[in-house]
This record gives structure tokens, sequence and C-alpha cells, in this order.
């Protein structure tokens, strides 16, 4: 197993109830895979997950990035504003 850190945002702080949560998760799970995760977990998170986009470690990664053991994931959904 590996433990992250994941770190919500916006919305998702919301559908978590927590800014900042720890998970483990099978080695070789990739960024699609933690939100598919997250997604059969969460209704509110599975209703958008489409424009989630992640960070990891502080820069913007592709969703087949395989996590690693110690990663800090930033869940950011779009801003609007008017």
């Amino acid at each position: 197993m590996i433990i992250v850190t994941l770190r919500f945002f916006s919305v998702l702080r919301a559908a978590f109830g927590a800014g900042v949560a720890e998970v483990e998760l099978d080695p070789g799970t990739t960024g699609q895979g933690l939100i598919e995760l997250l997604a059969a977990n969460n209704d509110e998170f599975a209703a958008i997950q489409s424009v989630v986009r992640l960070a990891v470690n502080d820069e913007y990664v592709e969703l087949d990035l395989q996590l690693s053991d110690g990663d800090e994931i930033a869940l950011i959904t779009p801003v609007s504003g008017g």
C-alpha cells in the first residue's frame, strides 16, 4: 500500500467535508484510478469528476501518472466568475 495526501479545494472541500485527507492506495494506482475510487464513494464528486484536474507535488499532471507513496495531490475544479 501507498499513502497519499489529498487536498480538496472549492466545491470539493464541501463534498468531502474536509480540506485534507490521507488515503491508502494500491501500488500502481494512477490519477485516473484515484478519481474513479473517489467517485465510487462520493456521489457529489461523481457528478463533477470529468472536470477535476490533479496537481501532484505542486505540478499539474496527466491522469495516467502513476502515484507514489508520500505524494501530495491537489484536486482542483474550474473556477468561474462574473
